[in-house]
């Protein structure tokens, strides 16, 4: 697994923690406010252009070579 599809996973992780169990915990006197889910949202979407990407280049993705004489695309 690549570095992006890795923190891609953990982004969606961290989604799923908050939206099954909350945004905040409060125990006693104490309060846990986790990341924003928006932000997360925004992370998420980076993360899943990035990965896409890497995939891509690992693919292999045809090059388009363009040949030129003198001056002139053929």
């Amino acid at each position: 697994m690549s570095e992006a599809q890795q923190r891609l996973a953990d982004v969606r992780a961290s989604i799923k923690d908050i939206l099954e169990n909350g945004q905040s915990v409060r125990k006693g006197d104490r309060q846990l406010d986790r990341a924003q889910l928006a932000s997360l949202r925004m992370l998420e979407e980076q993360y899943a252009k990035q990965a896409a990407a890497e995939q891509a280049a690992a693919r292999g993705r045809p090059r388009v070579t363009r040949l030129y004489s003198r001056g002139k695309g053929i």
